[in-house]
């Protein structure tokens, strides 16, 4: 016999209901003509400023600016679900998470919510399992909370729910879309997606304690992020110097909002605990450095902050974490990279496209100027990318701050995206490992990976917004503030990597550490564990990592 279906007796807080929601959308629909305005727009962004638009066009055989011209057409027989859910899957389809429609109100600052989290481990025989990791107060009853372990979501063995979900994915490699299927579970932004079709999901789990249980949960709409008490956007509309995963910046600030409320507190001699943290050797000898989020306005406070924490760092060791980190500001992460390095480093190199739109956007922008000369001579030598050049000096950025000399390891997973990826790159490409004496200086510091690679974003992203600004006649204004995100400069890596796109390939792990149970329900003892031998063997002078974890580099193929 099945067991009886509860539900929780509260409400997730600070929410309304999705039937509520979308009560509000069908009250208001948006008109036929600002449909085909943003259909328009994607067109001139894809076919004109998309960077990776050649190497998207191979790799996947996908013709976004076919789909494009095929969606104006079907327009007015679309309803105002479909037809963002169709605008949507045209960018999806290019496994780019820079490049992105943002759907317009009611949907801005908005995020779809159940209220906890599911997060996988492996058992040493590969043996995947489910856990509920977090859980709003609101909805523990019944046994349901945190350490439950899922059988069944909606009647469906709960792996072959995962499964559908990954499949919906944006992500060139099976990890990244794993880990964002995961995350759509139980958290959609609907700035970048339509919300879900369900009202609610129908669990069936198993206690700690082995008792089976079944629970239904009701989706609720809140706001992505509030800043004294209005909604807003949880990242810059405005910003040159942006490399970001909008959307996955919105539901790490959904997920510390709802299971982490108090880490946005900070003081002026502290960095903001939702960007940096760090914890020091009380019974280690290591500290360990948590990089967030790079999403931050000012690269040079941002370097004074990694500064001070660098500082407190033994000079045995410091293990850099950025697991989920989705970039932010390109020039924080490379004076971030510089202050953790004991020697200058190349910064990473970024191209345009070689097209009519480019060429006026170069032409209108006095930043842009370098660019120049070289999308101007395609037109003869036919190169799809412009010359290169770093966005970058990190040694400007952090002129006159102390330089961290330690042997160092970062770890990486599957949503290290964009700046986080220039920040991974950087450390792979130049050496910036140093040791307490000569004999250690100069190796790279060892990737260790919870997944293959990481996320592989490899551009600078702009927006709709700001590209409107330089390109006023091409770009109009569009309605209800609906935006595009587009892949504007793609990056290039440094030193012994130079020339290497990031795009589509990320950064490999040397080392692999597949997360455990502990390391779901505790503090990452487990993958910690497993970054120490290798600070040891940097401090011994030994490069050699084991055989059985050593990675490949770049994605896995379209069917993947």
């Amino acid at each position: 016999m099945s067991p009886r279906v509860t539900a929780p007796a509260r409400t997730l807080p600070d929410s309304i209901g999705l039937d509520e929601f979308m009560a509000r959308v069908a009250a208001d629909p948006l008109p036929l003509a600002d449909r085909y305005r943003l259909v328009a727009a994607a067109r001139i962004l894809v076919e004109e400023l998309y960077v990776h638009l050649p190497l998207k066009r191979a790799r996947y055989a996908t013709d976004p600016v076919q789909r494009l011209r095929l969606l104006e057409r079907r327009v007015p027989a679309l309803g105002e679900l479909q037809f963002h859910a169709e605008l949507a899957a045209v960018f999806r389809d290019l496994r780019d998470l820079h490049t992105v429609y943002q759907l317009p109100a009611p949907y801005r600052g908005k995020v779809a919510v159940l209220g906890f989290l599911v997060e996988r481990y492996q058992d040493a025989d590969g043996t995947p399992h489910y856990l509920v990791s977090r859980i709003d107060d609101s909805l523990r009853h019944a046994d349901f909370d945190a350490g439950v372990a899922l059988e069944l979501w909606n009647g469906v063995p709960v792996e072959r729910a995962v499964e559908r979900s990954t499949a919906a994915q944006v992500g060139c490699s099976p990890d990244a879309r794993l880990a964002r299927g995961l995350e759509s579970l139980t958290l959609r932004p609907l700035r970048t997606a339509p919300p879900p079709d369900e009202r609610w999901v129908l669990l069936t789990y198993r206690t700690p304690e082995g008792r089976l249980r079944e629970t239904r949960v009701p989706w609720r709409v809140r706001a992505a992020e509030r800043y004294r008490g209005r909604e807003q956007d949880p990242v810059p509309t405005l910003g040159a110097h942006l490399g970001i995963d909008v959307g996955n910046e919105a539901t790490r600030r959904a997920k510390r909002a709802l299971f982490a409320p108090g880490s946005a507190r900070t003081s002026a001699a502290r960095a903001p605990r939702d960007v940096l943290a760090y914890s020091g050797a009380r019974a280690r000898p290591y500290g360990y450095l948590r990089i967030f989020s790079f999403n931050v306005a000012s690269a040079r406070r941002f370097a004074e902050q990694v500064a001070a924490i660098a500082a407190k760092a033994p000079d045995q060791g410091l293990i850099v974490d950025v697991r989920g980190n989705p970039g932010g500001n390109i020039l924080a992460a490379e004076a971030a990279l510089r202050v953790l390095s004991a020697d200058a480093v190349a910064p990473v190199r970024f191209s345009l496209p070689t097209t009519r739109a480019a060429l006026a956007l170069v032409r209108a922008a006095p930043a842009f100027r370098r660019w120049t000369d070289s999308i101007r001579d395609a037109v003869e030598t036919g190169e799809p990318y412009s010359q290169a050049f770093p966005l970058s000096d990190p040694e400007a950025l952090t002129d006159g701050l102390p330089h961290y000399a330690g042997p160092k390891v970062l770890i990486v997973d599957a949503l290290t995206y964009s700046a986080a990826d220039v920040f991974a790159a950087g450390f792979a490409d130049n050496g910036a490992r140093a040791g307490t004496d000569a004999a250690t200086d100069g190796g790279p510091v060892p990737v260790l990976g919870t997944a293959a690679t990481t996320g592989a974003g490899g551009a600078n992203v702009w927006t709709y917004e700001l590209l409107s600004v330089w390109l006023p006649e091409l770009l109009p204004a569009l309605p209800r503030g609906a935006g595009f995100r587009v892949a504007l400069r793609r990056a290039t890596r440094a030193g012994a990597s130079a020339g290497v796109p990031l795009e589509d390939f990320g950064v490999a792990a040397a080392a692999l550490h597949r997360l455990t149970r502990r390391d779901v329900l505790g503090r990452n003892q487990d993958l910690l564990a497993s970054a120490v031998p290798l600070l040891q063997r940097i401090r011994s002078g030994d490069d050699a990592l084991p055989a059985s974890v050593t990675a490949t580099a770049g994605c896995g193929p379209v069917g993947a």
